[in-house]
């Protein structure tokens, strides 16, 4: 964002060109801009390059073509613009001041600024090349893709357009009153995706101004000393309008977005697009609307959805009879692509037996309009790209140029909208699909829905997250169980949502005020088993039960002749509760049996007791015990002592008797235990010394990585400074 320091009238020297920004190994950056026309839209193609000037861009234009036959729209086109035309080769490269046309019978991709011809998938209905390439410009190019949708019939291209817009880039629309036919344009339009409304030869002359604006060339936000107080104003009149604060949201997601409208304005100084903010309501509105838009699709990423059919789903029916209800939260669902897809799938895997359990599923988000149009269960015909043929017959009915989710999926999903950090949340919920949100959330945000979540869930219940987020700085409150697919397991431990009713910021630290523990009721135990514990009391050898943490859960009989709390604060971790002679074998034993997940028996290690002075001899045997409840790895630490007299060595015995020979005994039994940890603590020590090393290494390739990034962000800024 500008410096809001300057004034808007004063005159500024020239700053004097940068030799890197004009040399030819760093030209400045190619844009690209997608065009999707269908029928009537050659001549609306023809206006709109004819009146377009803009320097180092491309264009792609992507046309229903007639798979069989010959085009000659580039020799067509190359008749109105003095750029070169060429029909788009596999692999080919783009170029500044070309425009590339789509061959018959063909999809069209970017990758990494080259573009690639794939064939299009049979048996898919309606060919959706627009939407198809706009959606892989939106992930190429991100903030500087631009989108154009010119004359046509259908909805083709208004899924490219959401694309575009959700990464921040600029989308267009011809006026539905100069095209010939009106169906893509009017679609994109009413759909509110498309930020422009023009006749071509305008859309021409606007596009050639957006080339020469800073926003598409992907400047960094301005780091002006009143930025914050900027944002605060920004965040009191959207919290205004809409009962939403996006004080710990990501400021750098909600930047772009304000310099996506700034651009749109066409105002440079922040502190004016503020004013214009509290004149303008409408536009209030409209930037609220930018910050929530939401990239969702049926079926997005596809194996979660796999995962959910094979795994997921058949661990949750084990604890379920005919009957039972199945609920299932889709958290931040949007316009509802998600809630109904994961109830298609639950549907396919239950087949007949659906109908015996009571199924629900509940889609929420904090933007009202969408959860209006998730409740309608109408969408464009361009889902035919995400929705297999299969399910759009079992779970969707044709409407003229829309698909609408059947009634039995409709009436099994209820949508609401719900503000996930400050609402009540539902509960006994077996699967809660959050996916893409946390990302947009601060850690104390991220942190407190976390705590909502895992209080809504059941015991043994799934959290799906998505492929870039994780539970963050709530270990304690989830185990991953799919690290591909960002699957967790709730874990049984006691939680409360810490929800907050109150007006305000979200603290730092939700505090709870202490409660009574609650009274513990236990069963009247049997004869057998109160016989079964005195034999375990009076025969069994002490030890501890640790969790995977190796944090004390349980001491199991008299166990105090092993433990010796250290000096300093209290803690619970066994080896700072275990005597200094014991620690490195019992260290050993705890890493290889959490490793192995095998039960591991110590070497005999020689302990005095505190009392007698007696030196016995102490064996340590670690035993893994998976917890049942949340499937957690725990273990039975046990203490056994082995009397020195029931193995007498033989060479021992036909030595000479003397009075200090159990001493000496006693001092070698030291001494060689002494002289194994120092051989393992040695052992540990290189194996530490490797691992630190090969962190080294990776720390300097990363070093490397990012003095290269800054050199190229130098040569950036040198650039924009030429350009300013």
């Amino acid at each position: 964002m500008p410096n809001d320091d300057e004034g808007p009238g004063e005159d500024r020297p020239r700053e004097q060109e940068s030799p890197a920004a004009s040399t030819p190994e760093s030209p400045p950056p190619i844009g690209i801009v997608g065009i999707g026309a269908s029928a009537g839209g050659l001549e609306a193609l023809g206006a709109l390059l004819k009146n377009v000037k803009m320097d180092h861009t491309a264009f792609v234009v992507i046309q229903h073509l007639a798979p069989n036959h010959d085009s000659m729209l580039a020799e067509l086109l190359a008749r109105v613009t003095p750029m070169k035309v060429v029909t788009i080769v596999d692999g080919m490269q783009i170029e500044s001041n070309h425009v590339y046309v789509i061959p018959p019978n063909a999809d069209v991709a970017i990758l990494h600024g080259a573009l690639h011809l794939l064939p299009p998938p049979p048996g898919r209905g309606p060919r959706l090349a627009i939407d198809y390439f706009f959606r892989s410009l939106a992930a190429d190019r991100g903030q500087s893709a631009i989108g154009v949708i010119l004359s046509g019939a259908g909805t083709d291209g208004t899924f490219g357009l959401k694309a575009i817009k959700a990464e921040g880039g600029i989308t267009f629309a011809q006026d539905p009153a100069t095209a010939r036919s009106d169906g893509m344009p009017r679609s994109a339009i009413e759909s509110g995706y498309a930020d422009f409304c023009l006749a071509p030869d305008e859309l021409g002359h606007e596009l050639s101004r957006f080339s020469k604006h800073p926003y598409l060339a992907r400047r960094a936000v301005a780091d002006s000393t009143h930025l914050h107080e900027h944002l605060s104003r920004i965040f009191i009149l959207i919290r205004k309008e809409f009962g939403n604060d996006l004080t710990y949201y990501k400021h750098s997601t909600i930047e772009r977005r304000i310099e996506r409208r700034m651009a749109l304005h066409k105002i440079e100084r922040l502190s004016d697009y503020v004013k214009y903010l509290q004149s303008n309501v409408r536009e209030v509105g409209i930037l609220y609307q930018d910050i929530l838009i939401g990239v969702t699709s049926f079926f997005r990423d596809m194996a979660p959805f796999d995962l959910l059919k094979e795994t997921i789903f058949p661990r949750i029916m084990e604890h379920k009879k005919p009957g039972d209800g199945i609920r299932v939260w889709s958290a931040g669902c949007s316009t509802g692509e998600e809630a109904y897809s994961i109830a298609m799938c639950l549907l396919e895997f239950l087949g007949d037996r659906a109908v015996d359990y009571k199924i629900q599923f509940f889609g929420t988000d904090v933007d009202a309009s969408s959860i209006q149009y998730a409740r309608r269960g109408s969408y464009p015909q361009n889902i035919a790209l995400d929705v297999a043929p299969e399910r759009l017959h079992r779970f969707f009915r044709k409407h003229e140029n829309e698909y609408q989710v059947s009634r039995a999926v409709r009436d099994m999903v209820v949508f609401a909208t719900q503000n996930l950090a400050k609402d009540a949340p539902f509960s006994h919920v077996d699967l809660v699909s959050c996916r893409n949100l946390l990302i947009y959330l601060q850690p104390v945000l991220q942190k407190r829905v976390l705590r909502i979540l895992h209080y809504a869930l059941n015991s043994g219940g799934f959290l799906m997250l998505g492929t870039s987020e994780t539970v963050g700085d709530s270990p304690d409150l989830f185990m991953l169980t799919d690290r591909k697919n960002k699957i967790y397991i709730k874990k049984n431990i006691t939680s409360v949502a810490g929800i907050d009713f109150t007006i305000g910021g979200i603290p730092e630290e939700v505090t709870l005020p202490p409660r009574p523990a609650p009274r513990e009721i236990r069963p009247v135990a049997t004869v057998h088993q109160l016989a079964d514990r005195k034999l375990l009391d009076r025969y069994a050898p002490p030890g501890v039960l640790v969790n995977e943490s190796f944090e004390i859960l349980q001491f199991r009989g008299r166990s105090g002749r092993f433990l010796e709390p250290a000096p300093g604060a209290a803690s619970l971790h066994i080896l700072k509760q275990t005597r200094p002679e014991l620690q490195s074998e019992l260290r050993t034993a705890l890493n290889r049996a959490r490793v192995e997940n095998v039960p591991i028996t110590c070497d005999a290690v020689p302990l005095r007791d505190r009392d007698s002075g007696v030196l016995r001899s102490v064996v340590i045997d670690v035993i893994p015990v998976p917890d049942p409840g949340n499937g957690s790895g725990c273990m039975l630490v046990v203490f056994r002592e082995v009397n020195p007299a029931e193995k007498p060595n033989a060479a021992e015995d036909d030595a000479p008797t003397t009075v200090d020979h159990p001493q000496v005994r006693n001092i070698e039994r030291e001494l060689e235990a002494t002289k194994d940890y120092l051989q393992r603590t040695i052992e540990e020590l290189e194996t530490a010394n490797e691992e630190l090393k090969s962190s080294n290494e990776e720390l300097q390739s990363s070093n490397e990585e990012l003095q290269s990034t800054n050199e190229e962000l130098e040569t950036s800024k040198e650039e924009l400074q030429s350009s300013n």
